[in-house]
């Protein structure tokens, strides 16, 4: 918020330099993010003169030769502005002079010698408008410097969300007042009523009285709708407002001045003077000032007329009766609209406005009819209006100021700081609280001011007593008692165990955001279909059914816009700040690939990242919370290492993410697992598979349960996300990865007997899986088998059709004796009998 120093002195004799002033107030809590000193630059070579003579430029159809007198001289100026006239008053730079970037100096254009340049409000820095010159008034003197005249200092503050108070000149002076103990000196609005009342012209009826505590209604007329005053238009332009005309002008100086947002009605243009305060109808249309048609929503509350919508509450009025040079009589508008409403109207709308900015802080009630008073004074003195007697207020239900109990007791125990009950008292009332102070020299009674709604607790009378005295002064103590006990986050413990093994691997973390689109993440699919959006929703302890592996595996790929997002069950925002950040993720995958896509454009090399963070699925019933899985998810893409030669290098692959997977769990000591294949409308078919941890059961054996998926993005997914070689891409559920965890590692001795080692190679039909032939291996191997290992698969000649050779090295060893081969070899034979049995597998 940017807050003109003359006019802030207006209401507060200010002796500080801006400097000092912007430090008591940042430490009182009012952070002032910069000074910004308009003029500072102009020094002396920018001053005021006056247009002698005008002529076009033969030759040029936009500029204008001027002779200019400085007061002391005449000098040539060519300039391009439509807006000058001969006898303006206006900025001149003499060559010289700073303006902006450029150094002003003498030139020459068709002919003509140009010895300066009249200046814009842009040039001047003192707003954004370039499309004329600054036009002075007319009893300016000449010849003086410009910044005598227009030289401005401006406080730019960041003002919180909870201290609507502070959205207005007036609040920061009442700060200002209270930290230097300087009278505060309000405006007193004065004007004379005449004609017809009010309530004979108008009728307002407001059906909801929560969304619009209050709402009041003026009536001007005899207006003179025309230009505001030059000191209006400095004040308007400094605080970062383009001056429009004088009705607008004093909406918007009252919004600065009392942090009240007003809307003027063309009176005239009011179908039967009956302004009806409802919610837009579903479907219901309004084109609004911007020459905006927007669909409105039932949510939403609107200002209309028995015709229809003619503005939307809080946040922007309709073209309808939009205030023009024609305007003679204006219904002044000045309401109080629930918070919450105008931020979901605002944010449903993609509209925010200086009036909606005001509205979402919360404000004060009694607000409204201070600002249309001062409002109605100003437009009487500007603008030439009648004020109709009286005035329409509906307010049902007056704001009560809040009573609070509070002690000087409460001060010490939250800051341990002693401060007196007069030193308290002196500090509230200096704010406008009203305080009664108790017998016993610590207990108050304090009333708050209505406009101060983020008082709410002793707490924040606290808060208030001591940056008023000065946070500084809190004492730096040691707390006494024992300490609190040390509080072990065992997930914590987990999470960085799994950000050290991962990062040990080579890969890189990531932090991205929780909120997403269900659009960014149906981009994940490479056939956006209902069967493949269900794949997202999927518990991480169930696999693919029977059907949905056929529906997955015959469906043809469509692209993402043919499928309606909507669609995709999600837990979704009430009030999104964006479309694209609408819903919570279902998958974490989504943002890594982004996050690879976005690296990808800088570099080639290095697209090793994980992210450890949370997904949240659908509860199945309105009375269930969401189910918040921890999850980490880890992808590669490019090269497998760096090298000097980066063509030379081997890209990844798979294996190398099955890799990373395999290391994850050799360091949580996971022993018992296994990949089977699986299909996934994000991956390639047949090149993903299932993470699957055994679990004990009731009998003592172990059971396979899935805890996540792996695999190589589908070529479709990889094309949709730019991305410059095949990615590779897993995401595990912690949960149930640390369900599998052991609780406690017993370590053996390693055996100093000879290890005895055989090969075996067997033929099975092709679509049994080795990891199944792998785990009845170890089973039927029993303790006094070591290790297998599969080292070869073979198809072709001479394997028979359908058929595959997988050759496995089995290690035995006893770790009490040294082995005989009699032994190894029974129970190698034993191994082969079972697995013919079981499989039909044969030794070749």
């Amino acid at each position: 918020m940017r807050v003109p120093l003359s006019w802030l002195k207006d209401y507060v004799e200010i002796t500080l330099s801006p400097e000092e002033l912007a430090h008591t107030l940042t430490m009182a809590g009012l952070e002032v993010e910069s000074i910004e000193y308009i003029g500072k630059s102009w020094g002396d070579k920018i001053i005021t003169a006056q247009i002698d003579h005008l002529e076009k430029v033969e030759g040029s159809d936009h500029l204008s030769y001027t002779k200019i007198n400085t007061g002391s001289s005449q000098i040539n100026v060519i300039c391009g502005a439509p807006n000058i006239k001969l006898g303006d008053k206006v900025p001149l730079a003499l060559p010289g002079a700073q303006v902006g970037d450029i150094t002003i100096g003498e030139t020459r254009k068709f002919g003509y010698v140009s010895q300066g340049m009249l200046c814009s409000p842009r040039e001047l820095g003192m707003g954004m408008d370039h499309s004329g010159i600054y036009i002075l008034e007319p009893d300016t003197a000449l010849g003086q410097p410009l910044v005598d005249l227009l030289g401005e200092v401006v406080l730019d503050f960041s003002i919180k969300a909870h201290r609507g108070d502070l959205s207005s000149i007036i609040g920061i002076a009442r700060e200002v007042a209270a930290l230097t103990k300087k009278p505060l000196h309000l405006p007193e609005p004065h004007f004379q009523e005449q004609g017809t009342p009010v309530a004979e012209l108008v009728k307002v009826t407001v059906e909801d009285n929560e969304l619009c505590p209050r709402y009041t209604a003026r009536v001007i007329g005899n207006i003179k709708v025309g230009p505001s005053p030059a000191w209006m238009g400095r004040r308007l332009l400094a605080a970062g407002l383009r001056p429009i005309s004088n009705v607008v002008d004093v909406t918007n100086y009252v919004l600065l001045e009392y942090g009240q947002p007003l809307h003027s009605f063309d009176n005239d243009l009011v179908p039967e003077h009956h302004i009806i305060v409802r919610h837009a109808r579903q479907g219901e249309e309004i084109t609004t000032l911007d020459d905006v048609k927007r669909k409105l929503t039932a949510e939403m509350l609107v200002i209309a007329d028995p015709t229809g919508p003619t503005a939307i509450a809080g946040v922007m009025g309709g073209a309808s009766s939009e205030v023009s040079d024609a305007t003679t009589s204006v219904l002044l508008e000045s309401a109080n609209f629930k918070a919450s409403s105008v931020r979901r109207t605002s944010s449903t709308l993609g509209l925010r406005t200086d009036a909606s900015s005001h509205f979402e802080k919360g404000l004060d009630p009694d607000l409204a009819l201070a600002g249309a008073n001062r409002a109605v004074q100003l437009l009487t003195e500007l603008a030439g209006g009648t004020v109709h007697p009286g005035v329409v207020d509906i307010y049902p239900n007056p704001v009560q100021p809040r009573v609070l109990v509070f002690s000087t007791d409460d001060i010490e125990w939250l800051t341990s700081m002693q401060v007196t009950q007069s030193e308290a008292i002196e500090a509230l009332q200096a704010l406008n609280f009203t305080v009664t102070a108790g017998e016993d020299g610590k207990s108050m009674q304090v009333t708050v001011p209505t406009y101060r709604n983020d008082v709410t607790q002793s707490a924040d009378l606290v808060e208030e007593v001591i940056r008023l005295i000065g946070y500084e002064h809190i004492p730096s103590t040691i707390p006494d008692g024992p300490l609190p006990e040390q509080t072990i986050d065992r997930w914590f413990e987990r999470e960085q165990q799994v950000r050290s093994l991962l990062i040990g691997a080579g890969l890189n973390e990531i932090v991205t955001y929780t909120l997403t689109s269900r659009t960014r993440m149906l981009k994940l699919l490479a056939q956006v279909d209902t069967a493949s959006a269900s794949v997202l929703l999927r518990a991480p302890n169930r696999s693919a059914s029977q059907e949905e592996a056929r529906l997955l595996a015959s469906n043809e790929a469509s692209d993402v816009a043919s499928f309606d997002p909507r669609t995709l069950p999600a837990v979704a925002l009430v009030n999104p700040l964006s479309a694209d950040q609408e819903v919570l993720r279902l998958t974490l995958m989504s943002s890594l690939l982004e996050i690879i896509q976005e690296n990808s454009k800088h570099n080639k090399s290095g697209l090793r990242f994980f992210e450890v963070g949370r997904r949240y699925l659908p509860a199945e019933t309105k009375s269930q919370q969401p189910d918040e899985r921890r999850t980490v998810a880890f992808g590669l893409c490019g090269p497998a290492e760096n090298t000097w030669l980066p063509e030379l290098a081997r890209p990844a692959d798979f294996y190398d993410l099955k890799g990373i997977a395999e290391a994850l769990l050799s360091g949580l000591k996971i022993r018992h697992y296994h990949f089977t294949p699986t299909q996934h409308p994000t991956f390639h078919p047949g090149r993903c598979a299932l993470l699957e941890l055994a679990y004990e059961t009731e009998s003592g054996e172990h059971a396979f349960s899935p805890v996540g998926v792996l695999g190589e993005v589908h070529p479709l997914v990889q094309q949709r996300y730019d991305l410059p070689y095949r990615a590779y891409m897993c995401e595990l559920d912690l949960e149930r990865l640390y369900s599998a965890v052991p609780q406690q590692i017993t370590y053996q001795p390693i055996s100093r007997h000879q290890e005895l080692t055989r090969d075996l190679a067997l033929v099975v039909d092709q679509h049994i899986a080795a990891q199944e032939i792998q785990d009845n291996i170890v089973r039927h191997g029993g303790k006094l088998l070591r290790s297998v290992d599969l080292f070869d698969v073979y198809t072709g000649d001479p394997i028979p059709a359908g058929k595959k050779n997988l050759t496995y090295t089995l290690v035995y060893q006893a770790p009490d004796r040294t082995l005989k081969d009699t032994e190894a070899n029974e129970l190698q034979e034993r191994i082969i009998r079972l697995l013919n049995e079981d499989f039909g597998a044969v030794l070749r």
